[in-house]
């Protein structure tokens, strides 16, 4: 073409990077699930001046196709990406290995990232939270090189604030991952109210602070500062979440109403669960707060009630056992989340259940007095109704089942109350006396 200079080339190279950059955000910030559109944005035959379609990123952030046209086989993406194969470049940049990545494309990386999960964390929050990831990682991998945030700061202060670099304004390249941890924990705190989306979504990328660091091959050392701080906040907003039903029970306490409005309030953990992803520190919160409930409703024996109020909270109490069982480190819960089955034991009618929750107490905290009494006096219920059963004869296998089942109870509590009754019932069905 007669008269196209070099920079005639360079601005339409500009435009294309323009224009791929917004295709690339339209196709990664669509909501998962959603249907891809079947004709991605096409750039090619873009002239100098021609319109750019409209987007949400700032033109340089354009610059993140310029770097990546200069990593090993990014050029040919570029191209293929120009020509509609947008899917190809996502799948190009989600294989990046970000420690071979130069500091330009780590900062291009880290700002596109957290871009996409602004857009995603109202309307899907798990994959915003995937995203709030990859930008974190670029960050610690960013603050691994150093020089790159360095010479970045130097230029953004300028002179008088680059020969007097107060604490307050310089950041060390190592905390600078950090900054993005507290723009993360903000959008958790300014939710803990409204549990809305972007929260949760706030909450699951902080969890995932070791999956970032290892994206970034960040130090063992990085990786545990980044964690302490995203476990800090993340505790932190969880706490804001469940302070306003904490209050709302003590003063339930205070007022003596405890048993009648406990359980509406702690109906309001359900769905901070959920927001938090089944976080163990609302698991904590209920079985510490029911407990009190419980054990008011269970002096009254007021069953009905009892039954109600634990019915709703069965998920949290099954999580927190399974949690127990796997980890001894949980052990200081076993005893409380314990208590929870053998509430559920004692209000439950149906014998075989009450065996099954029973035996979950157990299992949970082996040496708690309250489980090991249920299980036992349940296990004493059973050896009667199977001798009961022995009408006419009683087959030697069965006997030998009750007489395990007595023992085994005796082990658990020996001074069960029906034990004495159900020895005794044994020993004459064994001289053929049937008790009916």
């Amino acid at each position: 073409m007669s008269g196209w200079r070099a920079e005639d080339e360079a601005l339409l190279q500009r435009l294309e990077d323009e224009a791929v950059i917004e295709g690339l955000f339209a196709f990664v910030a669509s909501m998962p699930g959603a249907p891809r559109p079947e004709e991605p944005p096409r750039v090619r035959g873009l002239e100098p001046g021609a319109a750019l379609p409209a987007g949400h990123l700032h033109p340089r952030a354009g610059g993140l196709v310029s770097e990546l046209r200069k990593v090993p086989g990014g050029a040919a993406v570029v191209r293929a990406a120009i020509g509609g194969d947008i899917p190809r470049l996502a799948r190009f940049v989600d294989g990046l290995v970000l420690r071979t990545c130069t500091p330009e494309l780590l900062h291009h990386l880290a700002l596109f990232h957290a871009k996409v999960a602004t857009a995603l964390e109202r309307t899907a929050p798990e994959a915003a939270a995937g995203s709030w990831v990859r930008s974190l990682a670029a960050w610690l991998a960013l603050s691994e090189e150093r020089t790159y945030l360095v010479r970045l700061e130097d230029a953004v202060l300028g002179d008088a604030l680059r020969r007097a670099r107060p604490a307050d304004v310089a950041i060390p390249p190592e905390r600078v991952p950090l900054e993005l941890v507290g723009e993360i924990s903000r959008r958790a705190d300014a939710t803990a109210r409204d549990l809305a989306p972007a929260g949760r979504a706030a909450l699951l990328a902080l969890a995932r602070t070791d999956e970032a660091a290892r994206i970034a091959g960040a130090s063992p050392a990085a990786a545990r500062l980044v964690r302490a701080e995203a476990e800090r906040r993340r505790n932190a907003a969880i706490e804001a979440a469940l302070a306003v039903i904490g209050d709302g029970l003590d003063e339930a306490n205070v007022r003596g109403e405890l048993a009648s409005s406990g359980r509406t309030l702690l109906l309001r953990a359900i769905p901070v669960w959920t927001w938090t992803s089944h976080d163990e520190a609302v698991e904590h919160f209920v079985v510490d707060r029911i407990d009190k409930i419980g054990w008011e409703l269970y002096r009254a024996r007021s069953w009905d009630a009892l039954r109600h109020l634990l019915d709703p909270f069965r998920p949290m109490f099954d999580s927190l056992a399974a949690r127990i069982e796997r980890d001894p480190s949980q052990l200081a819960y076993a005893a409380a989340c314990a208590q929870m089955f053998v509430f559920l034991a004692e209000v439950d009618v149906h014998l075989p259940r009450r065996i099954e929750l029973a035996e979950r107490a157990v299992k949970t905290c082996p040496t708690h007095r309250n489980g090991r009494l249920v299980l036992a006096s349940a296990l004493c219920d059973e050896a009667i109704q199977a001798m009961r059963a022995m009408v006419v004869f009683a087959r030697k296998d069965e006997l030998e089942r009750v007489q395990a089942l007595l023992d085994r109870a005796e082990s658990l509590y020996p001074a069960t109350s029906e034990l004495p009754e159900a020895r005794g019932m044994l020993e004459r069905v064994k001289r053929g006396r049937i008790a009916v």
